[in-house]
């Protein structure tokens, strides 16, 4: 078991940018606005020689509906899960009823704590060190989290203040063993309560208001001795880019997660599946040359029967994606979420998988014999050869005497029945003509 090390504060005393800082990433999406960070993030990283577990969490405050009454909720909940708290002040500010609040909050959890007073690079309030030092707390460390002052000192503080099994593994950052799946898809489409219905824990604020989800949330989990790291990430509204400063900020953060995922899910709500936005999405990810799958979620307020309908109105408006697999679940009743893994896996094989170039080029030869290429000039454009140089995505070479003869419908038909074949239906694959004769050939 990893040490777990939470960091808490009021909103807007840099705790992001503090968990930034000792990760040594710029994971945590970073911001001077109140409220900003409404996820609990985690990362495992190596505090000198030892792995930990750390956690940024959202500013505790006093909640105004709902949503932040779960949001604190859940905080606490983290807080007494946790082996060590970093309580972070504000060096610019003078202490507040929240401060106050959040001291009480911490005394009745009896954990170990660190008291950090951040941001205090140049002028700030010196007073707070004398006000923080009456509530009983003891000295604070004083470090500036965005110029990264201090936080060497903070990090010995924190190891004195854990402990470890003498045989503690050491942390490893290979993940190559974890398939990273990006959950994604417009806004309100159920995608955090996915996330919740297959980690089995509330990781994700679920609601009605859109961009619950901010910052991306990524929890590892095992199924069937395999491990995978979901990820849930903010959806999109109205556009692709965000019309705010913020949801660009959240946005961007999306695509990030989308290109450096190795299968993205892309969720929809069955009601509204034939929005434009939607195929804007599947556009994306399929530009980006990602694995996927489409999740239909709420499917329980219909009948089997209308799934068929689905589909073929699905694959008519993303003809791209014609053959995709889709699956049709309800996460907040919890149904579905096994065949979804099952075709997670099987589409994850696919993806990875390598096609002998005795194969290839069978299929290729039987293909453009039976329906041959128009010719170029009065002479036949040969079709010499083919093998697969890559996968995940799939790549091809295929080897011709006129490159600049094949018209681009012959190349859709030839890259179409690629797919066909060779069951890759509604993934990106890269298809590259050469001119060069057939290296096994002295023709």
């Amino acid at each position: 078991m990893t040490n777990n090390i939470i960091i808490v504060g009021k909103p807007n005393v840099g705790k992001s940018s503090l968990f930034n800082a000792l990760v040594k990433k710029k994971l945590a999406l970073v911001d001077h606005t109140p409220k900003y960070t409404r996820d609990i993030k985690k990362r495992n990283f190596l505090l000198f020689d030892k792995e930990v577990t750390l956690i940024d969490s959202p500013g505790l405050f006093e909640p105004k509906d709902k949503i932040e009454e779960r949001i604190m909720k859940y905080t606490i909940d983290q807080i007494s899960k946790s082996d060590l708290i970093l309580l972070v002040f504000n060096a610019k500010e003078q202490l507040s009823n929240d401060d106050h609040r959040l001291v009480s909050l911490i005394r009745k959890n009896q954990k170990k704590k660190i008291i950090v007073l951040n941001k205090t690079e140049g002028n700030f309030n010196s007073h707070i060190i004398d006000d923080i030092q009456k509530l009983g707390l003891g000295l604070p460390i004083l470090i500036s989290s965005a110029h990264m002052k201090s936080i060497d000192l903070l990090e010995e503080k924190i190891l004195q203040n854990l402990k470890f099994e003498e045989n503690t593994k050491k942390f490893s950052s290979d993940t190559s063993e974890k398939l990273s799946i990006a959950i994604v898809g417009k806004t309100n489409s159920g995608k955090s309560t996915l996330m919740n219905s297959i980690s089995g824990q509330d990781i994700s604020i679920t609601g009605s208001k859109p961009y619950l989800t901010r910052d991306a949330v990524e929890i590892t989990i095992e199924r069937k001795k395999l491990n995978f790291k979901i990820i849930d990430t903010a959806g999109f509204s109205k556009d692709l880019s965000g019309t705010k400063r913020l949801n660009k900020d959240f946005i961007d953060q999306t695509k990030k997660k989308i290109r450096l995922s190795q299968m993205i899910l892309i969720v929809m709500d069955i009601d509204d599946y034939f929005e434009r936005l939607h195929s804007r999405i599947i556009r994306l990810v399929y530009d980006e040359n990602r694995c996927m799958l489409l999740v239909l979620n709420k499917t329980d307020k219909y009948k089997k029967i209308y799934e068929e309908t689905v589909k073929k109105k699905i694959y008519e408006l993303n003809p791209q994606i014609s053959g995709l697999p889709i699956c049709f679940i309800s996460a907040k009743n919890k149904v579905g979420i096994s065949s979804l893994f099952r075709e997670v896996m099987n589409q994850n094989l696919i993806w990875r998988k390598r096609i002998s170039t005795g194969k290839l080029n069978s299929w290729m030869e039987n293909l453009v014999k039976k329906t041959p290429p128009p010719l170029h000039k009065g002479r036949s454009i040969k079709f010499k050869y083919i093998t697969q140089t890559n996968s995940a995505p799939p790549k091809f070479n295929i080897y011709v005497n006129y490159i600049v003869a094949i018209k681009s419908d012959y190349k859709r038909f030839l890259e179409n029945n690629i797919r066909k074949k060779f069951n890759l239906n509604g993934l990106p694959i890269k298809v590259i003509y050469k001119k060069s004769k057939n290296p096994f050939s002295q023709k």
